[in-house]
């Protein structure tokens, strides 16, 4: 009973649990294939590839991509850049790398986010790594569209990669306005990677604009030591992203869609921020938020143990909501709308932080309170409240939260009204057989468009994987994946058979 309370136990559970809900999403990744913008972004480079067998020739042949689509199309530099090194770009074997690439960074940033937060609030990285392992299994089990999330090159890394690389951006900033120990080299480092991260989506850039804004302000207000070199980071970052804002190419795609004001945006941007909210806020990701207090309750920094005035708890959470509610005014001010499933990806990844940072905003203002309470000399036991409170009782409380998440995850899968987990999905089309059907279909065409045939005419895939089906060609040659897929290949037509 004892051990069930320890951090070491659950450390080790959850890092199992993450290793199983893995393991289904990384096998079909094996049978994974190219689709749609991922011909249009790579033809460039592997025309490279296949004529010289050169990595410098291709590296010359991504930039001039990122200069073509620069100024006729989108500003994201630093996305088109991956775009057009899409797996494929080497042969259609290596696009199966591409759920391993996307969930490896995305991965790395969360264990490191959460570790590096977990320092500054005075807990253990060991408490970090409960907290991100927590969080990856709600990411990655709920995510609202996991085909263009975790097996679709181009969606995946224009989103989840950015919002990986925000994530580790955001965590250093913080180190550095509360330790004011960064280093010239590191500012250097945090200069190159906010230029990067501006260079990708716009909700990421956005964010990361936000989040370094506020970090700013912070310093300046404490008087810090890093103000300085955060300040170099700001401008940079300030820089980079006009440069991705203001690029002719933003002005022609911009001419396709028909925008909204910015006041209607920003108006817009907190109904959509609260119904999503509510839509999003699941009986599982509730029920992990109570999983975690006990773990979260006991970092130091949070109420200080002495009460010192509780209304920038209130603050705080108001900022954290609006920055969440400003990740959908770009595409509401540039579309009118929320759009499409990929950008809303890490638009759930954020409300799984910003849910985690409400419930660290609770514990605080709660353990602040209890401090205005307590005589001075038990304010110490505060961090220890959740041992005194469940004691004895710590094996319910976990086995109920076991029971609970049983129940709801087992409720998605019996459910005809609600989709599977992720997992589950991949594991049901890797046991039905349909995953090992599409990779053979999709061999054959790659064999018949690697072929001499000017003018190949594919069969039509006999199954769709939900997991691994994107987009298809068409039967009319002139359809703009077809094109694509013609030019890549360097044939003349190519389309499906009818």
């Amino acid at each position: 009973m004892q051990k069930i309370k320890t951090e070491k136990f659950w450390h080790i559970m959850l890092l199992i649990l993450l290793g199983i809900c893995l393991l289904p999403i990384l096998r079909l990744a094996l049978y994974n294939h190219s689709s749609a913008d991922d011909y249009s972004y790579g033809c460039m480079a592997r025309w490279a590839w296949i004529d010289t067998h050169n990595l410098l020739s291709v590296f010359g042949a991504v930039l001039q991509k990122v200069r073509d689509i620069y100024f006729s199309w989108q500003g994201s530099y630093s996305a088109i850049a991956l775009f057009a090194l899409q797996p494929s770009v080497f042969g259609e074997g290596w696009y199966k790398l591409t759920t391993y690439l996307v969930l490896g960074i995305f991965l790395f940033a969360t264990f490191h986010f959460c570790r590096r937060i977990a320092t500054v609030l005075g807990g253990s990285k060991r408490t970090g790594d409960i907290v991100a392992c927590v969080m990856v299994i709600l990411c990655i089990e709920l995510l609202p569209s996991p085909v263009e999330g975790l097996y679709w090159w181009n969606g995946a890394t224009y989103y989840v990669v950015f919002y990986a690389l925000f994530l580790i951006q955001a965590s250093e900033l913080f180190l550095m306005a509360a330790k004011e120990n960064c280093s010239a080299g590191k500012t250097i480092g945090l200069c190159v990677l906010g230029a990067v991260i501006s260079g990708g989506n716009y909700i990421s850039a956005l964010l990361l604009m936000e989040v370094t804004a506020l970090c700013l302000v912070y310093c300046v207000w404490k008087k810090k030591k890093a103000t300085g070199k955060l300040m170099c980071v700001f401008i940079v970052t300030l820089i980079c992203f006009l440069v991705n804002c203001l690029a002719p190419g933003n002005a022609v795609r911009q001419a396709t869609f028909e925008a909204w004001s910015p006041v209607r945006a920003v108006l817009y941007s907190y109904h959509e921020a609260y119904t999503q909210m509510v839509a999003w806020t699941s009986p599982l990701v509730m029920l992990g938020q109570v999983f975690l207090l006990p773990f979260l309750w006991r970092f130091s920094a949070l109420g200080e143990k002495k009460r010192s005035g509780i209304w920038g708890y209130p603050a705080f959470a108001g900022i954290v909501f609006s920055l969440f509610a400003s990740s959908f005014t770009p595409t509401l001010y540039t579309y009118g709308s929320v759009g499409a499933g990929r950008i809303q990806n890490i638009r759930y990844f954020f409300w799984i932080l910003v849910c985690m940072a409400m419930e660290l905003t609770a514990i605080g203002l709660v353990k602040e309170m209890m401090a205005g309470l307590l005589a001075p000399e038990k304010r110490d036991r505060i961090d220890d409240f959740p041992e005194q409170m469940y004691g004895r009782y710590a094996g319910l409380f976990f086995a109920a939260i076991l029971f609970l998440g049983a129940f709801f995850a087992g409720n998605t899968v019996l459910a005809d009204d609600t989709r599977d987990l992720v997992s589950v999905t991949a594991f049901k089309s890797l046991y039905s057989g349909e995953a090992r059907q599409y990779d053979k279909e999709a061999q054959a065409r790659t064999y018949l468009l690697l072929s001499q045939e000017s003018n190949p005419v594919l069969e039509p895939y006999s199954c769709k994987p939900e997991l691994l089906f994107w987009e298809d060609i068409k039967a009319d040659p002139g359809d703009w994946v077809n094109v694509a897929v013609a030019r890549f290949y360097r044939k003349e037509t190519v389309q499906i058979r009818e």
